[in-house]
């Protein structure tokens, strides 16, 4: 065989190895409906935190752009008794303290993975886990961190909370997996899966703060595999109204403003959320 058909041959097999072999899945998160007005964040108890913000800064928690969702986690769901196989990213997962908000609001590791929190405020926050199955964590940065405390690194699949008791507006939302086939979708609603997958079938769960789950299925296929998913107005009105009846519910219970604090814990503190700024 000559040398440059040699090579050509080599090219053609070498690249029908890999599409076959190991799948990339792309999809993009839509909103269908009218999405809700954003709750501006009241921050003028502390003025630190607003003099950064002079335009204002708004509720994270449901972020939709030109009818396309943010901060959606999309995940491959292993089959009964299925292990998918994969090492986990050399790359810390990084999360900052910048304006007294968490960036990103919301982040997705693995297993194994170091996760390092950052402050970039020349004041204090406190750093708050949440986790039920992981190593919580707990523990104040009182001034600038710019490289950061590095945490022990998460366990097993779990998703949780992390709080500032300082600030209590401050959240952010962390996803752990047992696998590398995860990924949060980002300002357009497109994400991708990393390459990895065998061909095949698999289930698909795409998970977001407000709304919970919902579930798809993919198919990998010479190399590739395209999933999407919608939510819908319907569905936030719907999670906004349980909310409310929850806050409502817990404050008849106890009778009081210190029970209201825990109540907007479960609905991600509207005691400190403000009605938009017109």
């Amino acid at each position: 065989m000559k040398p440059r058909t040699w090579l050509l041959a080599l090219a053609v097999s070498t690249a029908g190895l890999c599409s076959t072999s190991f799948g990339q899945v792309t999809g993009t998160i839509k909103f269908d409906g009218k999405a809700p007005e954003p709750a501006q964040i009241d921050m003028s108890t502390t003025k630190e935190c607003a003099d950064q913000h002079p335009d204002g800064v708004f509720d994270e928690s449901v972020i939709v752009n030109d009818g396309k969702f943010q901060n959606v986690v999309v995940s491959i769901k292993p089959a009964d008794g299925q292990a998918l196989k994969g090492d986990a990213p050399k790359e810390p997962v990084k999360l900052d303290q910048k304006g007294c908000q968490y960036i990103p609001h919301v982040a997705a590791m693995m297993a194994g993975q170091d996760l390092v929190v950052s402050n970039s405020d020349p004041f204090l926050h406190n750093v708050h886990s949440l986790a039920l199955d992981n190593p919580a964590f707990n523990f104040g940065q009182p001034n600038v961190d710019k490289p950061g405390k590095k945490i022990e690194p998460m366990k097993v699949t779990e998703r949780f909370k992390i709080k500032c008791d300082v600030h209590p507006w401050m959240a952010c939302h962390v996803a752990v997996f047992e696998h590398p086939f995860f990924a949060v979708s980002k300002a357009d609603g497109t994400f991708t899966i990393p390459a990895g997958l065998p061909d095949g079938k698999y289930a698909v769960v795409a998970w977001q703060e407000t709304l919970g789950e919902k579930e798809g299925t993919v198919e990998v296929k010479g190399g590739k595999g395209t999933v999407d998913f919608t939510f819908t107005a319907a569905e936030v009105a719907a999670a906004t109204s349980v909310n409310e009846q929850t806050v409502t519910l817990a404050s008849a219970q106890v009778g009081g403003e210190a029970k209201k604090c825990t109540a907007c814990e479960m609905s991600k503190a509207k005691a400190v959320v403000a009605a938009p700024a017109k």
